[in-house]
């Protein structure tokens, strides 16, 4: 039997919808070095200029870099400037 989630990518693809518009997706466009757009975030966890820990499906979102900020948050959207180092899903990166 599928698992729930590749029933949900199948849907998807099948009726053109983007993965991030379903239950639990979610999408990263990246700009560069200096603008990360985050569509299905749902909560922002922590918030440093060195770090920004965001919820994304079931999982963590991890961004690092320098002199990070929000630009905007709305409707599931998040917006992250700065200089962006790296991205991390899961548990925190050490």
């Amino acid at each position: 039997m599928p698992r729930s989630r590749d029933l949900l990518s199948n849907f998807s693809k099948r009726l053109d919808i983007p993965r991030e518009a379903l239950p639990g997706g979610f999408g990263l466009t990246l700009s560069g070095e200096s603008e990360l757009t985050v569509r299905g975030c749902k909560r922002i966890l922590s918030y440093g200029s060195e770090l920004i820990c965001l919820r994304v499906g079931k999982t963590r979102l991890f961004v690092r870099g320098k002199g990070l900020f929000c630009t905007s948050f709305g409707a599931g959207c998040v917006t992250v400037s700065g200089r962006i180092m790296s991205l991390a899903l899961g548990e925190e990166p050490t």
